[in-house]
């Protein structure tokens, strides 16, 4: 008999990784449909993949039918056109895709799960989080807890909420609700090592604030933290807060330093999504990239959207964690 070639031997060797990705994505169903949401599948071929400034699609090109479609970067535009539609609670477990180099957290293929609230709370999203990662951590690291580096994070403990604005003066030594100019976010930036020239923009330096100086910090962290408040213009497609609206309803939940999830109290205000799509594909042309189009069916679905939540959680990086794997490799067993 013929040896097998090399990759056919690889990919013997991970048929396990395939067994607990099986198990995984059991789990989670069995989670959503225990508490009767509906799980859905999202299209593929998509008119519009996104609208935030930094999210690059892949175009896909018909030869009969002369079209151009993206793949999505997320099912969101879609859940939320059901939502509009009448759906209350509504789960999917999608192919997404964003063209981004590929990393030992991230592969430009990926597995999004995303769950929506209609009436729904941020709360409502945390006890949800916290009550999944309980569920999958003991499946899947017996205990539940999940070695970290220096540290070990326990899944079964709940998720710790802390406002992002508590996280930024704590670990980046800086009040971000009080920087009212871009030249004081490049003070921030610069204190703490960043070079934050004329080019820098708000979010540039927030973003190296996260990176340089939050994030790290969270690796001490023993359970997975949630963020809440991200900065205005950090909002995306969440409600801004209507105490503060220096700060967005929206929280991202980290396990060991690293980002898991997103969620959002959703805009609901057509006029300013119109307002910030037109802003972000301004800021897209000034990057020297092409504008996203409008999917003209999601702005008038958000239009009719009444109060909801909705969360995404990356679904290969979450895996990747609970095994101490890559996610190109918890995705389709492919080499790094």
């Amino acid at each position: 008999m013929r040896p097998s070639p090399p990759f056919l031997t690889d990919l013997a060797s991970r048929i396990p990784l395939f067994e607990a990705r099986d198990r995984f994505l059991a789990r989670i169903r069995k989670f959503f449909r225990r508490r009767r949401f509906l799980e859905v599948d999202s299209p593929l071929l998509v008119p519009a993949a996104g609208m935030e400034p930094h999210l690059d699609p892949f175009e896909a090109k018909g030869w009969e039918t002369g079209r151009t479609a993206f793949l999505p970067t997320s099912p969101e535009f879609y859940l939320k056109k059901l939502l509009a539609a009448g759906v209350g609670r509504c789960f999917c477990l999608a192919p997404s895709f964003r063209d981004e180099a590929p990393s030992r957290s991230h592969s430009p293929e990926f597995l999004m799960l995303e769950w929506y609230r209609a009436g729904g709370t941020l709360s409502d999203l945390i006890r949800d989080g916290s009550a999944l990662l309980r569920e999958l951590g003991r499946d899947l690291r017996g205990g539940g807890v999940l070695r970290c580096g220096e540290a070990s994070v326990d899944l079964c403990g709940g998720i710790e909420v802390l406002s992002l604005g508590e996280a930024f003066e704590r670990h980046a030594g800086v009040d971000f609700r009080r920087l009212e100019s871009v030249e004081a976010w490049r003070d921030a930036a610069r204190a703490r090592g960043a070079s934050a020239g004329a080019g820098w923009t708000a979010n540039d330096c927030f973003s190296y604030l996260m990176v340089a100086a939050v994030e790290p910090a969270l690796r001490t962290y023993t359970r997975p933290v949630a963020l809440l408040g991200y900065p205005a213009f950090q909002a995306a497609l969440a409600a801004l807060d209507a105490a503060d609206p220096k700060v967005s309803r929206r929280f991202e939940v980290f396990v060991g330093g690293v980002e898991i999830a997103n969620a959002y109290e959703e805009l609901t205000d057509g006029a300013e999504l119109r307002r910030r799509f037109a802003a972000y594909q301004e800021e897209r042309g000034e990057a020297g990239k092409p504008p996203h189009p409008e999917d003209r069916q999601f702005m008038d679905a958000v239009d009719r959207l009444g109060p909801c939540v909705g969360i995404a959680l990356g679904a290969d990086r979450l895996l990747a964690l609970l095994l101490g794997e890559t996610v190109a490799r918890v995705r389709h067993g492919t080499p790094d």
